[in-house]
């Protein structure tokens, strides 16, 4: 093979992994913000029961459900003794069964957001990575130079693990 092809092949291969990466996690941000809604909009269903049915401060769990905060939420249930004497067994059971469904969602909230972020650090490093190596391969060094593949093989296998941590993401926001 020519030296022009390989060249060719170094400018196709570089260019398709950045296009490919940023096409996938486009879709990827898609679906996981639209999931992400879904799980905030439960955590919110769950937290009306515990505004209605805790022993806590109703007054303060009201505030704390129109801003969002979860995780003060759980603790301000948690240290209220999570059971109220006004209420029936079957309702406190229940309100018990809602604030365990919150406590676990919010826990799945916070490892996609983390893994998400994860995935948006590594994807712009490997479509950078591609970006530089790219001029470094085609006019620094000879296409068979050893550096050229050096390069060409850690952007691939890179970008192998970005696929890694979308795949992770997606079993993080679609549990079996």
């Amino acid at each position: 093979m020519s030296d022009d092809v390989i060249s060719s092949a170094y400018f196709y291969t570089y260019s398709t992994i950045s296009q490919t990466l940023a096409g996938a996690f486009g879709f990827l941000v898609a679906v996981v913000l639209f999931l992400m809604q879904g799980i905030n909009t439960h955590i919110g269903n769950c937290a009306s029961v515990l505004v209605s049915h805790s022993p806590a401060d109703r007054k303060r769990l009201r505030q704390l459900h129109s801003g969002g905060k979860w995780d003060d939420m759980i603790r301000l249930h948690a240290d209220a003794g999570q059971k109220n004497p006004d209420l029936s067994d079957d309702d406190n059971l229940f309100t018990d069964e809602q604030f365990q469904e919150m406590r676990r969602e919010v826990a799945r909230l916070c490892t996609v957001r983390r893994e998400l972020s994860q995935s948006m650090f590594m994807t712009g490093l490997v479509i950078l990575a591609a970006i530089i190596n790219m001029p470094l391969t085609a006019f620094f060094f000879h296409p068979k130079d050893p550096s050229a593949v050096a390069l060409l093989t850690i952007t691939i296998i890179a970008a192998m693990f970005c696929i890694r941590g979308y795949l992770r993401l997606m079993v993080n926001v679609f549990p079996s």
